[in-house]
């Protein structure tokens, strides 16, 4: 009865999959004009979602007209439909072609190039499910290390979906074994992409300053690239327009073992956190936070692996 009542929640797999044949087999003019509709019917009726949309915003935009924020906190709701939409027909087996604006300069390639893997960092913003699929035409593994589905029932659906594609999913289930997988995959000279707008849990988290006040960001992306010796590289997706992005790909962010500890971290950390503030400042409807993000407001927390499972598993992948 449960896992029945997860199935059918506005979250759950019936609608996920309901979505997704709109999405692959719907007619043009529905997948065209229907997400921005249907994003801001849920705005309407997810009351707890609607409000943490409305506080961010109002941190991100800096102004207090309630009027303006809350349209930004609709667009926001439709912007995400949009770009889940369109995540589902390109993983669908009736892709259409995807426009990406690609920069003339290449930091991820070139890290590549010189074999030393890549941690990606990015966020839940723009469309990254589009641009993890793309990345492989850098030819080399990628890995994308996100926590388990908030409604279970979709765990299995959004897994098959992304493996299909050549996505290989790690869960951040705080277990040494996955952060193992972490080091290794980098030390193969593959890609390891992780959500920078996702905490961990207290041990492994830092303030850094965002929009103006300190926020949560994890610490176990520099970490891990630390231990691996691989550079940190920010990459973000925005949505131009229909079936058009642009790739934003930031300079390498290195985190040497040599350096002292703390300090270096959080040197990486406040260089990474600035360039996802720039490009949320740019496109600010495109930060699909619906839960509160700024501590005063909530502090919201995903598994992910503490320090020590990365030291522990960086003995272990030199064993």
């Amino acid at each position: 009865m449960a896992s029945l009542r997860d199935a059918v929640r506005y979250n759950g797999l019936f609608w996920r999959k309901f979505a997704y044949l709109g999405c692959v087999y719907g007619p043009e003019w529905w997948k065209t004009y229907s997400p921005g509709p249907i994003g801001a019917i849920v705005y309407t009726l997810i009351a707890p979602n609607r409000r943490a949309a409305i506080q961010n915003m109002q941190r991100v935009l800096g102004v207090h007209d309630a009027r303006l924020v809350r349209r930004a906190a609709i667009g926001m709701f439709a912007q995400f439909a949009r770009c889940f939409a369109e995540s589902m027909e390109y993983y669908g087996p009736r892709p259409h072609p995807i426009r990406f604006d690609v920069p003339e300069v290449d930091p991820l390639g070139e890290a590549l190039e010189r074999g030393r893997g890549a941690v990606v960092v990015t966020g839940h913003f723009g469309n990254w499910d589009v641009a993890a699929k793309g990345l492989h035409s850098y030819g080399r593994p990628m890995n994308l290390v996100m926590a388990h589905e908030q409604n279970q029932s979709t765990h299995e659906f959004v897994r098959v979906a992304r493996e299909q594609v050549g996505v290989r999913v790690i869960y951040s289930d705080s277990s040494v074994f996955s952060s193992l997988n972490m080091i290794r995959a980098l030390r193969s000279n593959e890609i390891v992409a992780i959500q920078l707008d996702r905490a961990e849990s207290a041990g492994g988290t830092r303030l850094v300053p965002f929009f103006g006040a300190p926020a949560t960001f994890p610490s176990g992306p520099f970490v891990l690239a630390r231990l691996a010796g691989a550079p940190v590289i920010p990459v973000f997706v925005p949505r131009l327009g229909r079936r058009h992005y642009a790739v934003r790909i930031g300079e390498q962010i290195e985190v040497p073992k040599d350096g002292k500890g703390q300090a270096t971290i959080d040197r990486a950390m406040l260089q990474a956190v600035q360039a996802f503030e720039a490009t949320v400042r740019e496109f600010p409807t495109q930060w699909f936070r619906f839960t509160p993000f700024w501590p005063e407001d909530a502090v919201a927390s995903e598994p992910q692996p503490s320090e020590r499972d990365l030291r522990r598993a960086a003995m272990r992948a030199r064993s």
